[in-house]
C-alpha cells in the first residue's frame, strides 16, 4: 500500500517519462475509486508549451490527473483536467 507522498513521486516520474514535462507543481490530492480500484488522484500543473507570457506573471498552466493504484502504485490512467 502506498501513501500520498509516494503517489506524488510516482506521478511526477510518469509525467517526466511519458510527457517529458519536468518541473510540475502539485495542485490537488484526492483519494477516490476508479473502475473498482482505490486510487490516489494526483493533479499536477505544467506550463503550457508554446505560450508566451508577460514578465512578472507566471506561465499559464495546464493540468493533468494521474490515477495511481493505492495497493500497487501502478498508473491506471492519466487524464487532462479542465479548469473553468
Amino acid at each position: 500500500m502506498i501513501d500520498a507522498k509516494q503517489a506524488i513521486v510516482i506521478s511526477r516520474g510518469k509525467a517526466l517519462e511519458l510527457l517529458d514535462e519536468p518541473g510540475s507543481s502539485l495542485e490537488e490530492i484526492e483519494q477516490e475509486t476508479y473502475h473498482g480500484h482505490d486510487v490516489w488522484s494526483i493533479t499536477l500543473g505544467h506550463p503550457k508549451k508554446g505560450v508566451t507570457y508577460a514578465l512578472g506573471i507566471g506561465p499559464p498552466l495546464e493540468y493533468k490527473r494521474f490515477l495511481i493504484d493505492v495497493e500497487t502504485g501502478a498508473l491506471l490512467a492519466m487524464k487532462i483536467r479542465d479548469v473553468p
